[in-house]
This record gives C-alpha cells, structure tokens and sequence, in this order.
C-alpha cells in the first residue's frame, strides 16, 4: 500500500498549479501550517471569495481522482478501525493510531484531514467549550457518544475519592459500561472526546472542574501530592513533587508552597518544616496539646504508648514528647506509671 503522502501527490498531481497550492496551503499538506483565505488572496491580490472558488474547483477534482485510487484502501481501513473502537476518536488520538495500524509515520492530522474530506467520509467535529477536535462514522455514533458523557458525567460525579485516591477508576468504568451495552475500550474512546474529563498528573481521571483533576493554584497542587502521598512532607520536597510530576503550569518556589501551606487550615504543621493534611488525621498545636488530645481521647495510657500515637502525628523527637509528659500542670501518673489529665 502506497504511503499516505504518495495517496495525496496522486490526488492532487493533475490539478493546475494555482489549485494544487491553494489546496496545499488551505490544509496544510507541507508545511503543516493551514492559510486563511484571507492570506492566499492577499498573495495572489484576489478576493477571498475568488479562493474560495478556486479550493472547491479544485476540491472537485481530488474528488474525481479519489473514486479510482489507493486513497479510497487507506480510507477504508481508517473507517474499519473506527468502527472496531466505537465510531469516534479524538483526532490526536487517531492519527497516532493510524500510524501503527497503516505501517506510516507520515500520517499527521493534515494530510488525513484532506484525505477524509475529499473522501467525504468520517466526518470531522470541530474543537468547541465541551468537546476537543474528533472524528466520527456517522450521526449514530456521534449520538451514542454524547449520550453515554452525559452519563458519565452524573455517574462519576460523586465519586472523586474513589477515582483520584481509591484506585477504583476501572471497576466503575467496567459498571457504567455494562449498563450502556459497550465494552470498556469504547467507553474510554467516547470520554476522550469530551472536555469535561481529564487525568492529573498521577494518571488518575476525573471530571475536569474538579481541583484534584486539574489543580490550577499552588495550594491545590500541594493539597494533592500530600493526599496521595497520604503522609507528611517537607514543603521543599512537596515543591519537589510538583515540579517533577509534570504539571502543566510553571515551576514553583519552596517558599510559595510554604505560605501557601501556613495560611490554609487543611494543612497541619507536624514538624520542622514538615506538613500534614487535617483530614487524614493530623492535628493542629503544640506537642503539649496533641497529648492533651490523645489522652482525653483514649484514656490513661503509658509512656511507650503516648510516644507511639503522638509520633503518628508529629515528627518530633522522643525527648521532647517525654519532657512534656513531666509538666505536673497538665499531666499526672498513676501508680502503675499511666499518664492522665491533670
């Protein structure tokens, strides 16, 4: 099978020189760079509706030479695979498969663009506010795509903890695709196509609004690398974190992170420089006061006991726990050595 660029020179050989550039420039085909009619009118000092007719002219007759040629081989097998995957896929997505499944790494979104249009099929989706550019078979699999994000979009809205931190995005996909009759590969390529999903940087999906999907100030960022670290870190290695796990947006500075952290009360300080997420069980105060907690909590308990559950807490050292175990004004023992309020 002859190469996607050799399909398009054949397509376009027999045209006049005038047409075959306005086809050339008007998609792309080599330079990747598409020219408005408004350029190729200013060039050759005619009027954009005279481009205009030119391109479809010469639109025509591709067309007349497409009926008989390898073009119409490559066109179907990109049909064949789109039907295999559900009958969409994000353009992107399927020029990068189509260069595996042809066996040519000259396909790009240019030259399949104009060999689909001048097929006249599958037809192209422009990019807008709720989906990215794609592709489609026909106005079926267009509506079955948009009705199985609708539902996506209610199903999974109230289960961002189970998709961002329960590892459990598989098992409710498997779900939601049984219930609309389609197997979980199509499911993937229909939510593809949508804006209103997304994956962070920890390859976890979600729905798009959601600040755990795409965090856009550094105090989210930082909230989520220490929910999924589910421990405490140093803020210089939280600024670490999101500078190597390819957030979209600028480096951050370890001192931005820090007063990000210190003026949001989810974050917890439990050491030098260290912080904890609140919600996870860390507690704000001093040393004195988290045993305070811990013992009007659980009861008298011994020395051993207190160093454990305040070390799960703060990163402070045995010393210092102990020494506050000694304050008499707070803290009193029981005849078989248990710590108790005073």
């Amino acid at each position: 099978m002859l190469k996607i660029n050799q399909v398009v020179n054949s397509l376009i050989n027999n045209l006049n020189p005038r047409q075959r550039e306005f086809l050339e420039e008007r998609y792309g085909l080599k330079d990747q760079n598409r020219k408005t009619l408004q350029e190729l009118g200013e060039r050759h000092d005619i009027t954009r509706e005279r481009v205009r007719q030119i391109e479809s002219e010469a639109l025509r007759l591709a067309r007349e030479n497409f009926k008989n040629s390898e073009a119409l081989k490559i066109v179907d097998q990109g049909k064949k695979f789109l039907q295999s995957i559900g009958g969409v896929k994000k353009e992107d997505d399927l020029v990068s498969d189509l260069k595996i499944v042809l066996k040519d790494d000259s396909i790009n979104k240019f030259n399949l663009k104009f060999l689909f249009e001048v097929s006249g099929t599958p037809f192209y989706y422009n990019e807008d506010s709720e989906y990215n550019g794609f592709w489609y078979l026909d106005k079926q699999a267009l509506k079955k795509a948009q009705g199985f994000i609708g539902k996506g979009v209610k199903f999974f809205s109230n289960k961002k903890d189970d998709l961002v931190f329960g590892n459990k995005f598989s098992k409710h996909l498997a779900q939601l695709a049984s219930a609309s009759n389609i197997n979980d590969k199509v499911a993937i390529q229909y939510f593809g196509i949508s804006k209103k999903f997304g994956t962070n940087p920890f390859s976890d999906f979600g729905l798009a609004h959601w600040e755990e999907i795409n965090p856009k100030t550094s105090r989210a960022k930082a909230y989520l690398v220490l929910k999924k670290q589910g421990k405490p870190l140093h803020f210089r290695k939280i600024a670490d974190v999101i500078n190597e796990s390819g957030f979209k947006d600028k480096k951050v500075y370890p001192q931005t992170i820090h007063n990000e952290l210190i003026k949001d009360s989810r974050f917890v300080l439990v050491g030098r420089g260290m912080y904890g997420l609140k919600e996870l069980g860390y507690t704000a105060g001093t040393a004195k006061d988290l045993i305070t907690t811990i013992l009007k909590s659980k009861g008298p308990l011994d020395a051993r006991q207190v160093l454990k559950l305040v070390s799960e807490q703060r990163f402070l050292k045995e010393n210092t726990i102990l020494l506050n175990l000694q304050n008499k004004k707070y803290f009193k023992k029981t005849d078989n050595n248990k710590y108790y309020l005073a």
